[in-house]
């Protein structure tokens, strides 16, 4: 990524990641923060989050919230509401556990209803993975969100990245190759490309192992 891109560019950034609990949200989330972004990350696990921020706290803030919640969407507006945003991960979708379809979509219109303003003054990125399941039905509607979304976002951009297996095996390696893909769908040398888009995320392979956090 270094060698590609030039990680000064997010220097400064004000950056948001929801689903920030899951593998590739923790890897991006300390990435970003050691390339001098101020970085918020959102998940529901209050524990996990504080331990996510002790690696920079100078860098990393933590928001425990449930974007399902409408209280917890009512406190991220208040708090980022109409603050300039330049990017935003949103990984809540990825970690699909027993949610229904609902619950997911909930997640993430909460979280671009809450911080559109944001987005918008600070003509930003958003980017939100979508799980690649078998019947397409999660990933088909949250597609038709990215697009809808894209245009009220404007002159914001949003963009879709589906991730096959996205639940499965995330190694370091993975969270790595995953993550460059998401840095440079939000990095100047992209900004040329239209939003309302999803991509494939190509790197996926078959592979089993922890996760970067040790965990299986």
């Amino acid at each position: 990524m270094t060698r590609l891109f030039g990680v000064s560019a997010f220097t400064g950034k004000v950056v948001l990641v929801s689903g920030a609990g899951h593998p590739l949200g923790r890897a991006l989330v300390r990435r970003l923060a050691s390339f001098g972004a101020m970085v918020v990350a959102i998940d529901t696990e209050a524990k996990a989050m504080y331990g996510l921020a002790a690696h920079r706290p100078d860098r990393i803030e933590t928001l425990p919230l449930d974007l399902a919640d409408p209280e917890a969407c009512l406190i991220l507006g208040e708090s980022w509401g109409v603050e300039p945003l330049h990017l935003v991960y949103d990984f809540s979708a990825l970690s699909l556990r027993n949610d229904s379809i609902g619950k997911v979509a909930e997640r993430s219109e909460g979280l671009l209803s809450s911080i559109a303003q944001g987005l918008r003054v600070g003509m930003g990125r958003a980017i939100v993975g979508l799980p690649g399941d078998d019947d397409g039905a999660v990933s088909g509607m949250l597609g038709a969100m990215v697009r809808q979304w894209n245009v009220a976002l404007a002159p914001a951009k949003l963009h879709g990245v589906m991730i096959p297996q996205a639940s499965k095996h995330w190694t370091a390696t993975r969270c790595t190759s995953s993550g460059d893909l998401m840095l440079a769908l939000s990095h100047p040398i992209t900004r040329a490309l239209s939003g309302g888009g999803v991509l494939k995320d190509a790197s996926w392979a078959e592979v089993t192992g922890k996760d970067e956090d040790g965990g299986s």
